[in-house]
């Protein structure tokens, strides 16, 4: 934790203090709202999805005060909802697995990618074609 507030002390310190300042908030804010997004889009998929949402705010919260209340408020209502109706509730623990799974699945199946693999195993499915293709 001394390493983090160390390097916000030091972003600090280059924002305030060097004749670059301006450009590095408006650079912290563009890659901020940019990680943040892909946070966003990976979400329903497998891995670190909220961790990125996160990472992405908390990059945007060293310039603006919305974004570091947005991130606690998040943070606050996700463990409220975890806590609520997850946690050791193994009926809702399989809907989100299955659910997670579908998003998955659909979105494989709509890039193409479950044809490209079909391929692989010379296997010639129609309903595994992508729709856009």
């Amino acid at each position: 934790m001394d390493r983090v507030r160390a390097l916000g002390q030091r972003y600090s310190h280059l924002r305030h203090n060097t004749r670059f300042g301006g450009v590095l908030r408006y650079v912290t804010i563009v890659v901020g709202f940019l990680v943040t997004a892909v946070g966003v889009v990976t979400i329903p998929y497998p891995g670190p999805g909220w961790a990125i949402v996160f990472l992405g705010l908390l990059i945007l919260s060293q310039e603006l005060v919305w974004a570091a209340r947005l991130r606690k408020w998040i943070m606050g209502q996700l463990n409220r909802f975890y806590s609520d109706y997850i946690d050791g509730n193994r009926l809702a623990q399989l809907a989100l697995a299955i659910g997670t799974c579908a998003i998955v699945l659909a979105t494989l199946w709509v890039t193409g990618a479950l044809d490209l693999v079909q391929g692989w195993f010379g296997l010639d499915y129609g309903w595994l074609e992508s729709p856009l293709a």
